[in-house]
This record gives C-alpha cells, structure tokens and sequence, in this order.
C-alpha cells in the first residue's frame, strides 16, 4: 500500500519523519499558512485536481474536486499540482499537464475566501519544458518563492538538473492594464515645463525633450513652438531630475538648413499631411546620446512640404558641458521621399558597428554602420526591424523613444506605440535588448507601462499623447522623459532594478516563459 510521509529539517541535512498522510497515492501540496473553515488545505490528485481539508495535518477527509482538464485547451491532460502559494489577490496554484508526452505548465488563481472558487485560470502554458529535453525521462524535483521569482527545479534523468525561473506578477482578472507592477510613477512635480508667454519662440508649446545626465545634472533639450508654428530646441537643467534648476530665455539649436523650415525659406504651401504636433516645419523631437567625447542629436527635419526626414548633428561633450553651442553642420541621414523619424543612437559601438534606430511607419528599424559621420549622400537602409504586435496594446505602430540604456540585463528601450483598439493615444512601453545583439528582444511589456491618464497629457494641443525622448540612470532610479498632450516636458520613475526584473517576467496574471539554465550536471 502507497503512503504519503511528511519529513521535515532545520538544517536540509538531517530529516525527521513527522506524518504519515492516509490515503493517498499523489503528493499533497499544503497551502502554506492558510486554514479555511478552521482546517488546513492540500491539494492533489492526477487527472483532476481535489482539495483536501484536515483538522490534524494528518488525516485528510472531504475530497472535492475543484479543476478538470479542458478538451479545448492546452491542459486537456491530466492534471497534477506543482506549486501554491498566497497572494494579496488569492491563492497562486501552478499546475501541470502531460499530453501526448509533453508537458506544460498552467497557472490558476483561487479564492482566499472559498478556495473552492477558481478566479481566473490561464488561457495557455505559461511554460512547456525545452524542445530538446528529454520528455520521458524529465521529472519535477520542486518549486520554491524566493526574491519575487519562482524556482522550479526539474531532472533529465542521466543528463543533470536544470533551473527554470518564473518572475511572480501581482494577480489580476488576466485582461486589465492597469493592475501590474510594471509601470511608471509620474513625478508630483510634473509638467517640469510649460510654454513660457514671455519667450515668443516657446509662447505655444513645449515637449518631447531629449535628455542626458552628465556632470551631476539631468540636460534637458525641448522642443519648443511660438505662434509662428516653427519647431527649435530649447535647454533646461534639473540637479535632482524632477525640478528645473535652469531654464534659458533663449533656444540652444534652430534650424539652419534648407531641408528644414528656418522661417526665411516660408514655402507657398504646407503640407498638412505630413506637420506633427503643429508644426510647420524646423528641427522636432531630439534625441542625444554621448558616445565617446561627442554628443551627437538626432532629430525630426522638416521643410513644411518635403516627407520629415532624419537630421544628425553633434558637439563636443566639452563645448556642451560649458554651454558654447557650436553644433557642427545637420546633415540628413535616412532615405528622401519617406517619413522617417525616432531616430536613436546606442551609447557605444557593438561588433565594431555603430546602431542606429529609426522609424518608418510602422516599424522600429535597426541599421549597423560604420561611422556617424554622415556624408549627406548615403542613407539609413533599415536592415532589420521590430514591429508592432497584432492584437495588442502596441498593434498598430511603434518607434523608438529614448536611446537605449545599458543595464546588466541589457539594452533598455523605452518605445512609444499606438494600438489598433485605442488609435487616438500614445502610450509608452518598454524592451530589452541583447546586449550583443539589439535586434534580438529578450523582454517587451505586455501592457503599457505609461498611459495617457493624466489631465497634462489630456489638456493641450493634443489630446491623450505621451511621447517619451529621453531616459537617463541616477543611482538606482530610472528617469523618463516625455512629452505630455505635445505641450508640456514631464518626467516618470521607477526603481530600476525592480523594474527590469519584473520586465524580464513582464506579463498580466500569468507567469512568463523562463530563462532555463543547468545548474547541476550529475
């Protein structure tokens, strides 16, 4: 006859038999510090899944079945319990399914009032073993919480024992955006910055800014717009990334060149097609990256009739730092004929190559160059490409938002996006990268990780627009910049290291797919 013996240990060394669990031929899974009706709760069984209650620990009485495989499903298997554990939103209960041999792993959602009542069980594995494994031969060994991951140990038979990691996301319904940890906190000083009526070139708007955090100081470089409807750059500075320390009176960058519109080279007509956060024409949305002993500003020019283009200029980190604006001459670096913007430069060559991202409708491209010293007369070709994803937040478009950071995870991209469902808003999420190739998205956030809720990003020039155009890490704190309803310069955090773990395991309700390592070769 089959037994189920509890053991237990101070010290994982020395084991002392405590229990013997009558009847049964499957292992209980205990939930941990929960009673229900004054009697614990176990759960178990192959097939369908049972709760059981004991008043002792030991004798287990009043099997009810709670979860049934589901013919139409993943888990039309048999089932069996893997893992519990309670949240602030219920009982956690990861649960497998062997079908045909294979196995996945399902995640469900109980009751902390009746576990009886399952709330919300998911709709596909949340993790299925590595193609490579051996099936037959692979056995669970255990799972464990620790520091907002979960731990599960599995056996190849004569091959080793592998780690799986899951990141553990607070529990919600499996559908709404905004009941997840990952999101963005917007500062209590925002907007930073708003048109100033004094200053006739900003007297309309001011956004999208590009920022840089060097010498102890957050830079900040903004688009700004007098009635004239002429887009230039203007310069503000924050010591503690929130609060404006400096502001100048005057723009640091206008626009110089004849492919974008100076105010002396008016054309008959403007292209309504093609203006952007009304805009007639000048230098929009900057981007800048310090690569080196340079600082180079990537930026939207437009003439007022011509596609936008990409434009590239670039200044000592010196003659910036000491605020002598000898910017070196724009040149155009993506294709003529096609609106092409969002352009970003990583921090630092990869492979030997510069990267440069960029936009052309709907994509984000990726381009490996030699040299950012453009010639005006060779383009960006848009090599590779991360697109927008059907049936989700980010369906519709997406571009890059600010330069890429790099972190011990890898490249962090914040993106702006507008979906499909809700194509009048601009939203903002978050990737990341590899570090040794950026084409490759390791992680990207399944919801928005800023939406456009506030009444600064509601109340301008355009309505529900969050555009973000720079990101910069002081100490353990993520920094991100954006533009609110194209009028406003306003600021968002997180805690950079809890938000690229759960990143990593960014999902709604449902555990994601884990990193797999061995850990143990026998």
């Amino acid at each position: 006859k089959q037994t189920l013996r509890q053991l237990a240990s101070l010290d994982l060394i020395t084991w002392k038999r405590e229990r013997v669990h009558q009847d049964s031929r499957h292992p209980y899974f205990v939930f941990p510090g929960y009673t229900f009706q004054g009697r614990q709760v176990a759960i178990s069984g192959f097939g369908n899944l049972s709760l059981r209650f004991s008043t002792d620990g030991t004798t287990w009485i009043d099997r009810e079945i709670i979860m049934h495989p589901r013919e139409d499903k993943f888990d039309k298997g048999p089932l069996s319990p893997e893992f519990v554990m309670t949240t602030e939103k219920g009982i956690l209960l990861l649960y497998r399914s062997m079908q045909d041999g294979h196995q996945g792993v399902g995640v469900a959602l109980l009751d902390i009032s009746d576990p009886r009542r399952i709330l919300w069980r998911s709709e596909s594995p949340v993790w299925t073993p590595p193609k490579e494994w051996d099936h037959e031969n692979e056995r669970l060994i255990g799972v464990c919480h620790l520091d907002g991951r979960l731990l599960s140990y599995w056996q190849i038979l004569g091959k080793g024992v592998y780690l799986a990691t899951y990141g553990l996301f607070k529990i919600s319904d499996g559908h709404s955006s905004k009941d997840v940890s990952l999101q963005l906190a917007r500062s209590k000083n925002n907007p930073m910055i708003a048109p100033n009526p004094k200053n006739s070139w900003e007297s309309f708007t001011t956004f999208n800014p590009a920022a840089v955090y060097d010498g102890g100081k957050v830079h900040l470089l903004y688009r700004a717009q007098g009635y004239d409807y002429i887009s230039v750059l203007g310069y503000a500075t924050s010591s503690d990334g929130e609060h404006i320390d400096e502001r100048f009176e005057e723009p640091i960058y206008l626009p110089t060149a004849n492919f974008e519109y100076t105010g002396t080279n008016k054309p008959k007509q403007i292209s309504h097609m093609y203006m952007s956060g009304g805009g007639y024409g000048g230098c929009e949305d900057p981007r800048m990256t310090r690569v080196d002993d340079k600082y180079y500003l990537t930026y939207v020019a437009f003439d007022g009739v011509q596609p936008p283009r990409v434009a590239l200029t670039s200044i000592t980190v010196e003659n910036f730092l000491n605020r002598r604006w000898l910017w070196e001459r724009p040149v155009l670096i993506s294709p003529p004929g096609v609106v092409d913007k969002s352009a970003v430069i990583f921090p630092e060559k990869i492979n030997g190559k510069y990267v440069v991202m960029h936009r052309i409708y709907p994509d984000i491209l990726i381009d490996f160059v030699d040299s950012l010293e453009f010639d005006g007369s060779h383009w960006l070709e848009g090599k590779y490409k991360i697109s927008p994803r059907p049936n989700m937040w980010d369906s519709r478009k997406i571009g890059a938002g600010a330069p890429p950071l790099k972190t011990a995870f890898g490249w962090l991209l914040i993106y702006q996006s507008v979906g499909e469902q809700d194509s009048g808003r601009y939203k903002v999420g978050a990737m990341l990268l590899d570090l040794k190739d950026p084409t490759k998205v390791i992680a990207r956030s399944q919801s928005p990780i800023l939406e456009p809720d506030a009444s600064y990003e509601n109340e301008g020039f355009k309505s529900g627009v969050i555009y973000p155009c720079g990101a910069v890490i002081i100490g353990e704190k993520l920094y991100v910049y954006y533009g609110g309803a194209d009028s406003y310069v306003c600021s968002a955090t997180a805690n950079l290291n809890e938000f690229l773990v759960e990143l990593l395991h960014s999902e709604v309700a449902r555990l994601t797919k884990p990193m797999v390592e061995s850990i143990l070769m026998l």
